[in-house]
């Protein structure tokens, strides 16, 4: 479908670049080539910036005019602001306060809706609902209620109408997107079409009320260990893609800080069990609550934390959270190369500059050289590691950029309840054993394992057709090929002795055994003399390949 050519589209384009217009974005639109259509489709409002607007920055004035344009928009600025990769922290800042500017819609005019998405009548699903919201968004409302079983719940509905609305302004921003890669170098920059496809993807499925109800329950499953926690459960036999019912929790909202002093409650234990969940979630589950914010949290007696709104989670793979391992052992230990080898793969195919890239690392991990996992600074380093991404047009994946931005909103949360809250001394602990577990003697002998499979593989494959590039060939950069190789000789190396030292420790032990002589008093010679020699050779590849582990003591 062509924007420019949608009536219906057009009109809308013309309300958004009069709110631009009015904000002192004049600029944008031009860039997007958006002028002359738009003054066709209507009048094109003109009016110069209110005084009090020119005393806001940039940032500022794009947070209120997206704020003016609606749900969709605001949704979108909420999105931006896990980019940290790509945004300055003042921007970052400005994009989180964007607020809903949503009225509530009277209850009665959604009564019809959630008897259609249930199929039965209200008064035979709930036995009272209170007709005034507790909380109202731009997508839906929340009301508290009792069931006829006499269970005190929250009802969630969606608005009616509010999807079509959405399904609109996304097809009109996945257009306006194209317009801006095409038509500005300066907007192309922030890969404006894939952070449409991205925020499309996200918003979609904030619509489906189960997808939030399914991450509820998954991430309960992986914290049940802990007894002070609770995720409300979600009742699913009055639940739909539109209607959400979830149990009632009593307690104080985290940001309530007085409340909580005034109940008693161990301020500082809450924070080091929210960090203790959140961790778990991210590094071990790989899957995580993306928006850990004081609004999110409620306090309940005996310092037990009820943990609220999956609408917005993160996931990290496996390869994800060994990147992580990589980035942080390469920060203390000092090792520049290996954290830019981890940076540049995020590189999206685009040519970068290594050498000054490794020197950037190094100029950033010094400032941390000889400081512990747990007295690192985390907000810091991300912050310096995201400003590393930026000056290099690195772009960090979307699952990154959400982990960063949520281990930064946790920092603030946790300094909130403690001043003194310090992150990664709760990390430690854990980190440490992951790392114990990357580099133990089983998990090296089953990666040694895979990779002589592989090795196998390609002994056996078809030779490459002459001048086609094998795959995996293409876009390899010279200047990293050297590298590249030796540290595959290395590898293979090291391979080649773990299978001799396996074939002597098996030898010796059959040797032995059978008693193959000379065999005095039953012992073979030859046999005692391979086993002993090989498990020695075991024992020194076992200190090599676990030597820096000393260094996480």
């Amino acid at each position: 479908m062509n924007l420019l050519h949608t009536g219906k589209d057009l009109l809308r384009m013309n309300e958004l670049a009069a709110i631009l217009l009015k904000y002192g974005f004049a600029d944008v639109i031009r860039r997007l080539g958006l002028s002359t259509p738009v003054e066709h489709a209507g009048k094109l409002v003109r009016s110069s910036m209110k005084p009090d607007m020119l005393r806001m920055g940039t940032a500022e004035r794009l947070r209120h005019a997206m704020e003016e344009m609606g749900p969709t928009f605001v949704k979108l600025g909420q999105v931006l602001a896990t980019r940290v990769d790509m945004f300055p922290m003042d921007w970052i800042a400005e994009f989180e306060k964007l607020q809903d500017q949503a009225q509530a819609v009277p209850f009665e005019s959604l009564k019809s809706d959630i008897e259609s998405a249930l199929g039965k009548p209200v008064d035979a699903l709930f036995a009272r609902i209170d007709p005034s919201p507790i909380g109202v968004a731009s997508i839906g409302q929340v009301h508290s209620a009792l069931t006829r079983r006499g269970q005190k719940v929250v009802l969630k509905v969606q608005k009616p109408g509010i999807r079509d609305k959405i399904d609109s302004d996304l097809r009109l921003l996945d257009q306006l997107a194209k317009l801006a890669a095409d038509n500005s170098v300066e907007l192309r920059r922030y890969r404006p079409v894939e952070l449409v496809r991205e925020f499309k993807r996200s918003l979609t499925r904030e619509l489906d009320f189960t997808i939030e109800g399914r991450n509820a329950d998954r991430i309960r499953k992986n914290l049940r260990q802990f007894k002070w926690l609770q995720i409300p459960k979600v009742y699913w036999d009055l639940s739909s893609p539109t209607v959400q019912v979830q149990q009632h929790v009593e307690g104080i909202p985290a940001k309530a800080v007085e409340r909580l002093n005034e109940a008693g409650l161990d301020r500082e234990l809450i924070a080091r069990r929210g960090a203790l969940a959140a961790w778990k979630m991210a590094l071990e589950d790989g899957f995580f609550h993306a928006d850990p914010h004081p609004g999110n949290f409620i306090i309940m007696p005996g310092n037990r934390i009820a943990m609220l709104d999956f609408g917005m989670v993160g996931k990290l793979s496996h390869s994800r959270r060994e990147q992580i391992l990589q980035i942080t052992r390469a920060v203390v230990l000092r090792e520049a190369e290996q954290c830019a080898g981890v940076l540049s793969g995020w590189s999206d195919g685009q040519p970068i500059k290594f050498d000054q890239l490794v020197s950037d690392v190094e100029d950033v991990i010094s400032q941390y050289h000889g400081v512990s996992i747990s007295q690192l600074d985390i907000t810091a380093l991300l912050n310096d590691i995201t400003a590393l991404v930026r000056n290099h047009n690195l772009v960090l994946p979307s699952d990154i950029a959400l982990f960063i931005k949520a281990i930064i909103t946790l920092e603030g949360f946790g300094r909130l309840l403690n001043p003194n809250f310090d992150l990664m001394s709760e990390a430690e602990p854990l980190l440490k054993r992951m790392i114990r577990t990357r580099y133990s003697p089983v998990r090296l002998a089953k990666s040694l394992s895979l990779r002589a499979l592989d090795v196998v593989d390609k002994v056996y494959a078809p030779p490459p057709v002459p001048g086609q590039a094998s795959p995996g060939e293409a876009g390899i950069d010279p200047r990293h090929l050297e590298r590249l190789i030796t540290r595959i000789e290395r590898g293979q190396y090291r391979q080649v002795q773990t299978l001799l030292v396996t074939g002597g420790l098996l030898a010796g032990a059959i040797m032995l055994s059978g008693r193959v002589p000379p065999a005095p008093w039953g012992i073979s010679v030859f046999g005692f003399i391979i086993f002993l020699s090989s498990a020695g050779w075991a024992g020194w590849l076992m200190f090599v390949s676990r030597r820096f582990l000393r260094e996480w003591e």
